[in-house]
């Protein structure tokens, strides 16, 4: 099968490997779908994550089991499902709670161990769930980045009276819009991307902006999807006295914070990583219902073959690029 393995520091390379095999209690899945995330763009600019190199990158995905391992009991070949991608230790407070997103140790398949940009991977059977009838697979590759929003929106406990501010309209950004717009007032979405605000428009943004507003204290609720000091700012000038901030963006450089500007609006700031589990099951429910149109979102569907362009489409920050999703087919 192909894989795109990580190298080093913009240095990925399509190379052929052994198909996996299952051991007891996996799963072999076939994958249909794998999408690209902000944290594989900070693997490829910055070496952030990898534990050891080469490494199979990649973590969101949709796929066809193709065979299961002695002990499997909640799937056959031909189910469509799609991963939980998160690798803890299963043993902590956290994730005796369930969790997992806030383990000490939590890290992704695609950094601590093989990822989905493959042909095929390997999964333990409780990091897979079955697909509800009719999702198409590839908009389920979607589920896991629309977790990601769904937890972030529950972080900043938005309420129909609320203005939201949502800084940056990538994927996390936009599918966070989507996510929020039946639950607030007023949604505004800061992005430097005509492109992107003008599909933010379409999606139900009451304001759109290439530049965070120089009034402050516009919204009660801010979602920071960007990750860099000057958004992070501006986020907190941004915010009404007792506002929340949400951050939802990997920074990828230390900042600088002045106190001040929190104690003073007596903000209440909030940080995720990733998702629980009932957050990916509550996405694959909202794609399937159609309660989330995620379609909009997929920019572009590329052989896996052509990984190195498709990071280097989205690390120059293409603006009419929003998701670009790799298909392994016949990999």
């Amino acid at each position: 099968m192909l894989a795109v393995r990580y190298y080093g520091i913009r240095d990925i390379r399509i190379e052929r490997l052994p198909r996996p095999v299952c051991g007891p209690k996996e799963v072999l899945v076939k994958v249909a779908y794998a999408g690209i995330c902000g944290s594989d763009l900070h693997i490829y600019r910055k070496g952030m994550f990898v534990s050891s190199i080469p490494e199979t990158m990649g973590h969101e995905f949709s796929g066809i089991v193709e065979d299961v391992g002695p002990g499997v009991t909640g799937f056959e070949p031909g189910d469509h499902v799609v991963g939980d991608p998160r690798v803890a230790c299963g043993s902590c407070p956290w994730c005796r709670q369930g969790k997992e997103n806030i383990c000490p140790q939590l890290s992704f398949i695609g950094e601590i161990c093989p990822g989905c940009f493959a042909g095929y991977l390997v999964l333990n059977e409780d990091r897979l769930l079955n697909l509800p009838p009719g999702l198409e697979l590839d908009r389920a590759a979607l589920i896991e980045p629309l977790a990601v929003a769904l937890h972030a929106a529950a972080r900043a406990g938005l309420s129909s009276r609320d203005t939201l501010g949502i800084i940056g309209a990538g994927p996390v950004g936009l599918l966070t819009l989507l996510v929020a717009r039946p639950l607030v007032e007023q949604i505004l979405v800061v992005d430097r991307a005509p492109a992107r605000l003008d599909m933010a428009r379409r999606l139900g943004a009451d304001r759109v902006a290439r530049e965070l507003p120089d009034v402050p204290e516009q919204v009660d609720a801010v979602i920071e999807a960007v990750g860099v000091d000057a958004t992070l700012q501006g986020a907190l000038k941004l915010l009404k006295p007792g506002g929340r901030l949400v951050l939802a963006g990997l920074y990828e450089e230390s900042v600088l914070v002045n106190p001040n500007a929190i104690l003073e609006k007596e903000l209440k700031i909030y940080g995720i990583n990733a998702y629980e589990r009932l957050d990916l099951e509550r996405a694959a429910q909202a794609i399937a219902s159609g309660q989330v149109d995620v379609t909009p979102l997929i920019s572009r569907v590329l052989p896996l073959e052509s990984a190195a362009e498709a990071f280097e489409i989205l690390t120059s920050q293409a603006p009419d690029v929003v998701k670009i999703l790799l298909s392994p087919a016949g990999s």
